[in-house]
């Protein structure tokens, strides 16, 4: 039998061990509840969320009877979940080969926090009693966290207060997600195609190679225009004309920037030429394509942020998708689709890291706000189902029938969500 032990440290501060869970508890938060319950703002906000939980459910629906639709019309979205894993269906850091470890993480402690920070404000705002708050940690990984309100005064209270305080958590969550999503379109609208066609070789007694051009040369201006495809360097050669000459700048090394002026040639392919062979040269026009065409494709459908970047295939410009091109009698060549774009302001790495946490807080919170809004007792919103309930049709339907039509609909709920797992090998069976 495992016997739970608490510790106290301190005066505010205590353990509770339950193997192998740790809850910090702390009744020093509620301090912090009781000022930010007093702000007006949290008010409207609890309204708020009282009205946009069935909207949050509704959705959350919507996208599980979709995808149940896909698994049953289409054999080949049953063999990529069943490829996947059912932990593909976790939102659990480690175990969904989809969701990373620091930035899955990062996103899950964002969302539990706000989640269960939202119902201890909104419990002190409408006068309920908060006992204590913290953290769930499995051995030293925070996987939870929680706010602990007087259960009697939870079941004893107006209707309406206490689905207020139940509608916070998803609501907040749903927030956050949203918030995170318009940065994130912010971060991506503004990106641009680095500078990555490359020095291959240089011909023997070319202009490129009398200038002092070398293989490895990265080619980010001409005529101090950024070189973001082949076609800005064709352009500016060709204006430039037999004997005439282009100013070339190239990043070389590690980091070192040169400046040289090159001399424009006919060494007999026909056209004016500076006498190099380049690499990525495909890539960086796919590059320039897919840029456009990534942000055009947002604004007309939001719904490709639902698939993550680390999915097989991804064409988010911050995933690691590799693109690869093969030159004629060449090596295949690849590069991964974040390392092919760049910030004005945050440069290349900066907006990977950036654009990667805003996605997984955006994604993270959405999927647990979603979830928890669902009519599932006891989830929040199988708790404001049956309040709801309860209110409308507790005369009519007595407490037994109350509790009757929450089980009905969690059952029917459980029995979709369940269903996203258990199809795909079902079907093998047919």
């Amino acid at each position: 039998m495992i016997v739970a032990r608490k510790t106290t440290l301190g005066r505010w501060l205590e353990v509770e061990f339950k193997p192998p869970f740790i809850l910090v508890k702390s009744q020093k938060l509620s301090s912090v509840f009781d000022v930010l319950g007093q702000k007006r703002a949290v008010g409207f906000l609890g309204w708020a969320a009282l009205v946009s939980v069935p909207v949050i459910a509704a959705t959350g629906m919507l996208l599980l009877l979709l995808s149940l639709h896909a698994l049953i019309s289409r054999p080949e979205v049953q063999e990529a979940q069943r490829e996947a894993g059912v932990q593909s269906l976790l939102l659990i850091p480690g175990l969904n080969p989809y969701l990373p470890i620091l930035y899955g993480w990062l996103g899950l402690v964002i969302a539990l926090i706000v989640h269960e920070g939202m119902h201890g404000v909104l419990a002190r705002r409408l006068g309920y009693s908060v006992r204590s708050s913290g953290l769930i940690l499995f051995t030293v990984i925070p996987i939870g966290a929680f706010v602990e309100t007087d259960e009697e005064e939870m079941k004893t209270g107006k209707a309406r207060d206490v689905v207020r305080i139940l509608a916070g958590g998803p609501a907040s969550n749903i927030a956050v997600a949203l918030i995170s999503l318009s940065l994130l379109i912010f971060l991506t609208s503004s990106l641009q195609p680095a500078t990555i066609i490359t020095v291959e070789s240089v011909i023997d007694g070319s202009p490129a190679a009398e200038a002092g051009l070398r293989p490895g040369d990265v080619i980010t201006k001409i005529n101090n225009t950024p070189v973001t495809s082949l076609s800005t360097l064709y352009e500016a050669i060709s204006a430039a004309g037999y004997n005439g000459e282009v100013i070339i700048e190239v990043s070389r090394g590690g980091g070192e920037t040169s400046v040289y002026r090159v001399g424009v040639a006919d060494l007999g392919a026909g056209r004016p030429m500076i006498g190099v062979r380049l690499m990525y040269a495909d890539i960086q026009e796919w590059a320039s394509r897919h840029l456009q065409t990534y942000k055009s494709a947002y604004l007309r459908n939001p719904l490709i942020y639902l698939l993550p970047p680390s999915y097989p295939g991804s064409l988010h410009p911050f995933s690691e998708t590799q693109i690869c091109t093969r030159p004629e009698g060449a090596e295949t060549e690849c590069l991964s689709l974040s390392s092919l774009y760049i910030h004005p302001v945050m440069g290349g790495s900066g907006y990977q890291v950036t654009a990667n946490a805003l996605y997984w807080i955006w994604f993270v919170n959405f999927n647990v706000g979603i979830f928890n809004a669902l009519p599932i007792y006891p989830l929040d919103g199988g708790q404001i189902f049956r309040r709801t309930i309860s209110s409308l049709l507790g005369k009519r339907l007595g407490e037994q029938g109350v509790r009757a039509a929450t089980l009905a609909i969690s059952l029917a709920v459980v029995g979709v969500v369940l269903s996203l797992f258990l199809i795909p090998y079902l079907s093998l069976l047919f």
